[in-house]
């Protein structure tokens, strides 16, 4: 990452304010099956894949998942797909001894374009469900002041499971992962109900963004509680509720509730979903569908193939 470059995580940790947090106990347990060793080329380590898991959604805070960071913890972290890195609260990479980089200052924003300050660190190892259930990636992570004081950090599972396959399976609240090279998704296999679409990235980053028939791309945002959530452009639609929302930089915007549309991605129509127009964000912030759009699909990543297969639960075969 360029430390001279404000980072901009345009939809990190949306949460509504307000809404008072579950205890975060019992969020997470893993799966008792082994890791599985996957077969990598001559040169390349072998890579463990961790077992699956289970996570909790909190009202207010989103998908929790335990988590261990450097052996230490175990700390709350947020499943976030929208984030663009594994964010830190200052206190979890005290306490984890993570490493911070001398020079390596920067920033992060949210939706509303405000930035809070922030350092590159590395780490040695990242786990989740339980200290030994490894996930591969390590490295780079972002230490940030912007994180609410009862959210330890942000688990973005494109960067932490890579080179890895992930499935969020959001009906049943599990976790897992897989090896793209034995099981790659296919556009010519797409569930009954559901669709295999391109993985759309941006020039500078690998969040997951799908074209919509609208000709919009479409970010896939955990992180957030918002529904198919566009910008407001002067549109007169028929306002159902509205509520405030705050970002990571600690921005506020707000979103009001709208009648609900109905868009396709690939084969697949969501039909009537929740719909928010927000106002006040930053001029790149893109258009999301966030969990109260995704919550009755199980999501798949491929990002060797960059596929992304939206399934609904009763019909989708992964994961395996």
């Amino acid at each position: 990452m360029n430390s001279k470059k404000t980072l901009l995580f345009a939809a990190i940790l949306v949460l509504i304010t307000g809404v008072r947090a579950v205890s975060f106990e019992a969020a997470l347990s893993a799966a008792q099956k082994p890791q599985k060793r996957i077969r990598g080329s001559e040169s390349a380590e072998r890579i463990l894949v961790p077992r699956s898991v289970w996570f909790r959604e909190v009202a207010g805070r989103g998908l929790m998942v335990k988590t261990w960071l450097n052996d230490a913890g175990p700390f709350t972290f947020a499943i976030d797909t929208g984030a663009g890195a594994t964010l830190l609260s200052q206190r979890v990479a005290d306490e984890a001894r993570v490493r911070i980089k001398n020079g390596r200052a920067t920033s992060i924003a949210g939706l509303s374009g405000v930035a809070v300050g922030a350092h590159e660190a590395s780490i040695q190892s990242l786990a989740i469900g339980d200290r030994e259930n490894y996930l591969p990636a390590k490295g780079e992570v972002i230490v940030t002041s912007g994180l609410p004081p009862d959210l330890d950090g942000v688990l973005d599972p494109t960067e932490a499971f890579s080179p890895l396959g992930y499935v969020i399976d959001l009906p049943r609240g599990q976790l897992s992962a897989f090896d793209p090279r034995e099981n790659p998704l296919r556009i010519s296999e797409a569930p009954d109900e559901g669709a295999v679409v391109q993985w759309l990235r941006e020039a500078h980053g690998r969040r997951p963004f799908v074209m919509l028939d609208r000709g919009e791309h479409a970010l896939l945002d955990t992180g957030s509680s918002l529904g198919f959530a566009i910008k407001d452009q002067g549109v007169d639609e028929k306002r159902i509720s509205g509520h405030v929302v705050r970002d990571v930089g600690g921005g506020r915007i707000s979103a009001r509730r709208v009648t609900p549309v109905t868009i396709a991605i690939g084969s697949l129509t969501l039909r009537r979903i929740p719909t928010d127009v927000i106002s006040g964000a930053d001029v790149d912030a893109p258009v999301l569908l966030g969990l109260s759009a995704l919550r009755p699909f199980r999501l798949s990543f491929d990002p060797l193939h960059r596929l992304i297969e939206i399934a609904s639960v009763k019909n989708a075969q992964r994961p395996r």
